[in-house]
């Protein structure tokens, strides 16, 4: 029974993955991904049931269209070749036999989020509709991974999301200030904005999450009354945000474990919230004003914002503790690839994204036993 799943498990990754190959060249070109059938980029012509088949029909026709003969892009078998073995792979762990629909979330999770990697690879974008559509499924998809004894339970996996957001969306601003030499951002975006993750982060670091929550709402609220942005310079926010964290080592303040969680999870919860937003805005908005934005020059950033929405995600289905485990394998790859990419001398940059990835599914693979490790170092023989 296991084999016939496994087998069944990697059949059906390799189509999801033959339906991701075409998500990924479609959705960046604003295409619709059911609409016309799958057709040779080249000659146009539509494929035949016999020539859809993941992997085997590449192969039998030798990487090459049956009617014009250009090239098929080696990258497609390779896609359903990945999703099969991730599939298996998460198969295999979470066997349904033992932990019964708490894989299912998982796939769905696992197929979005390399899907929208790819796609940043090619285009350094991660779609919204991926990754807000992946943490959806991944905060929903909780109450079935939660019977796993190593998956977050519904609560687990909140506070891994806002934890992921948080970590990113702070290295966001932190590290654009830097880049800015600490002068204050331009953007100006009313009445939902990053001035709400900048107040919640020193409120968050002062009476810890569901105070950082409401300050948050609070300088929303005062927005809307004032019909104009109210807000504080990020140079003073931060500087506030560094006293604040400071005073938590003394008795004036929460301790210094509810500060910085009570930061990050309240900075996260409304980059959330405003990023949310402004995609359901984007979708509905006139195409003039989008291309006045797009004219406006753009800030120097530390961290892309869809790298903060793909770490909710991350963080809902690893929980707070392996996503930090994740994060620092992801940022270990994206270390090690760039020296050897510098060494050979190559000149394509990866984005962040497909390394968060990489280092969440590494983390939810041997999350748990590199905790563990890491204790034991820590605490020796007590």
């Amino acid at each position: 029974m296991t084999s016939l799943l496994l087998v069944f498990a990697g059949v059906l990754g390799a189509l999801i993955g033959s339906f991701g190959n075409v998500v990924i060249w479609r959705l960046p070109r604003r295409e619709s991904v059911v609409h016309p059938g799958s057709h040779c980029p080249n000659c146009d012509r539509r494929l035949g049931p016999l020539e859809l088949v993941p992997i085997l029909s590449w192969l039998a026709l030798g990487g090459r269209c049956r009617n014009c003969r250009q090239p098929i892009a080696v990258r497609y078998p390779l896609v359903e070749a990945l999703m099969a073995a991730l599939f298996v792979a998460l198969v295999w762990r979470w066997s349904p036999l033992d932990f019964g629909w708490a894989v299912l979330p998982l796939l769905v999770v696992v197929a979005m989020l390399t899907m929208a990697a790819i796609i940043d690879i090619d285009h350094f974008i991660l779609p919204d509709v991926l990754t807000f559509g992946a943490l959806a499924v991944a905060l929903a998809g909780s109450f079935l991974t939660g019977q796993a004894a190593d998956l977050p339970v519904p609560l687990e996996a909140l506070a891994g999301a806002l934890t992921g957001a948080g970590v990113l969306v702070l290295i966001n601003r932190i590290g654009a200030l830097v880049l800015r030499r600490f002068t204050d951002t331009k953007e100006r975006l009313f009445p939902f904005s990053l001035d709400q993750a900048n107040v919640a982060a020193v409120a968050g670091a002062v009476g810890g999450v569901w105070v950082g929550v409401a300050a948050g709402a609070v300088s929303l609220l005062a927005n809307l009354v004032a019909r104009r942005i109210l807000r504080i310079p990020e140079p003073l926010a931060y500087g506030l945000w560094l006293v604040a964290l400071v005073l938590s080592s003394t008795t004036f303040t929460v301790p210094t474990f509810t500060a910085v969680a009570g930061s990050v999870m309240a900075a996260g919860a409304w980059a959330l919230v405003g990023a949310l937003y402004w995609w359901l805005h984007d979708l509905v908005k006139p195409e003039p004003e989008q291309a006045e934005e797009e004219q406006a020059p753009a800030e120097p950033v530390a961290m892309g914002f869809g790298d903060v929405k793909l770490a909710a995600v991350l963080g809902a289905i690893l929980g707070w503790e392996k996503f930090l485990v994740g994060l620092f394998l992801a940022v270990s790859l994206g270390a090690l690839f760039g020296i050897v990419q510098r060494i050979a001398g190559g000149g394509r940059l990866i984005p962040f994204g497909p390394y968060l990835l990489a280092g969440a599914l590494l983390a939810l693979f041997f999350g748990d036993a590199a905790i563990s490790w890491y204790f034991g170092l820590l605490l020796g023989d007590q």
